[in-house]
């Protein structure tokens, strides 16, 4: 939605400032999950940001980026749901 809105805004000359949401690991800039190429040169969201001008922003390169974890994070969600599953089983266990 970010880069549809910079592309309208590109249309009609407004400056447009986006707060991105990248991956966030140690928040000083030095594993890089938060790497954003921004107009052009590498910038780290953590550090510089989060907060670019819009139309510098490679919005493909960040969606792609963003998706680098899917299956982990469906995995380590379906663990906590399982993980949940049999906590309640043990705690109705418990009471009886």
């Amino acid at each position: 939605m970010m880069k549809a809105t910079t592309e309208l805004t590109k249309e009609y000359g407004l400056a447009t400032l986006v707060s991105l949401d990248p991956i966030m690991v140690d928040g000083t800039g030095m594993c890089g999950g938060c790497r954003v190429t921004v107009g052009g040169e590498v910038k780290f969201a953590c550090v510089d940001g989060p907060d670019f001008d819009g139309h510098q922003v490679d919005f493909d390169e960040l969606a792609k980026r963003k998706r680098a974890y899917v299956a982990e994070e469906e995995q380590c969600r379906l663990e906590e749901v399982v993980s949940g599953m049999e906590g309640d089983g043990a705690e109705a266990e418990e009471s009886e």
